[in-house]
């Protein structure tokens, strides 16, 4: 049902509430297309990278290929940084060319973004850098692309991003327009030597930025390319957050038609504590299933054993297959225990 539909997309989103089990879904996700014969990479945005505990392996900010899945399974933990840096420093050169700062009316976003993102919230240099992977990865070979996204906070914040660039970027061109041709007239009266025009050069930074974010919007739209994949888990905050983002989904017409229930104790025996765990849980699937009635909800047991590496991760891929809300409630039903 899941990977049915997910077939047909190249762009795989999946994020929720911190500790949701985002990872783990976003991991088997990718090792089933990767068994499939596609070639896939699974990135983590999270800045608390676990993807490298999930698939027990080193992974860090360089591309690792995924052992047992040669040309078929990469990981990368992301550290927006490296590629946020370039664009940083030449819009450092230009501003410092431009003379005192504090006399030049610079809009305060500006000088925020240079001063290292102690004011700016970091969620936009995250996503600047973001917007640089995006482009990267666009014209790579790979046939899946999948984020295992920072929480629901971060992911949100993400998607201001283009608006946020559009204004920045409007004041930047005004900027340009008001500051840099008088510069440069100055020099040429005085007739000092033409440097390189770092301004000029920061504004064209911002404008391929701003290309690389109207591909971005297009895409993550595109129903026949995306899917946004929402995780939670059958608490009533995780639900609440949830919901949230599935607004913000809709807002910014993000496809999003599946949510993923992780760690679902479907249980019944000896244990008193397990058994009245299991009744919240069956309670709170009937608080999903009544919050989102137009989504299709699949359902993750909770396991005893911790899932870490690929043999564990494959029996996710099980659930994720086709345990839908309805076979969940069918196994409590009948009294199944899942350990």
């Amino acid at each position: 049902m899941l990977f049915d539909y997910l077939r047909e997309k190249r762009w795989i989103m999946i994020s929720g509430k911190g500790g949701t089990g985002k990872t783990t879904t976003a991991a088997a996700t990718a090792i089933k297309f990767a068994e499939e014969g596609c070639k896939t990479i699974v990135v983590s945005l999270d800045p608390a990278h676990s993807l490298s505990d999930s698939l027990m392996m080193e992974i860090g900010p360089s591309m690792k290929e995924v052992s047992g899945f040669r040309n078929r399974l990469y990981a990368l933990e992301f550290n927006p940084n490296m590629l946020f840096m370039e664009e940083k420093e030449k819009i450092e050169r230009a501003l410092k060319e431009m003379g005192n700062l504090d006399e030049m009316m610079i809009p305060p976003e500006i000088l925020e973004l240079v001063g290292g993102g102690e004011v700016l919230p970091v969620e936009f240099a995250e996503g600047i850098g973001f917007i640089r992977l995006f482009e990267i990865l666009k014209d790579s070979d790979f046939d899946k692309i999948i984020f295992d996204t920072a929480p629901t906070g971060h992911t949100l914040k993400l998607l201001e991003l283009p608006d946020y660039l559009d204004s920045f970027l409007g004041k930047m061109i005004k900027i340009q327009l008001r500051l840099s041709s008088f510069f440069h007239t100055i020099k040429a009266f005085l007739r000092l030597e033409k440097g390189p025009d770092t301004a000029k050069q920061a504004l064209e930074a911002f404008e391929k930025l701003k290309e690389i974010v109207n591909n971005l919007r297009q895409t993550i739209r595109n129903e026949k390319k995306t899917e946004f994949i929402v995780v939670t888990i059958p608490a009533i905050m995780s639900i609440y957050e949830s919901m949230r983002l599935i607004g913000e989904l809709d807002a910014y017409e993000i496809p999003n038609r599946f949510i993923v229930v992780n760690m679902v104790r479907i249980y019944k025996g000896e244990c008193s504590f397990s058994n009245s765990l299991a009744k919240m849980h069956r309670r709170n699937l009937e608080e999903i299933r009544k919050a989102f009635p137009d989504k299709n909800i699949i359902v993750v047991p909770f396991f005893v054993q911790e899932i870490r590496g690929i043999d564990s991760l494959k029996r996710i891929i099980n659930y994720l297959e086709s345990f839908t809300i309805e076979k969940a409630f069918e196994a409590y039903e009948k009294g199944v225990c899942i350990d």
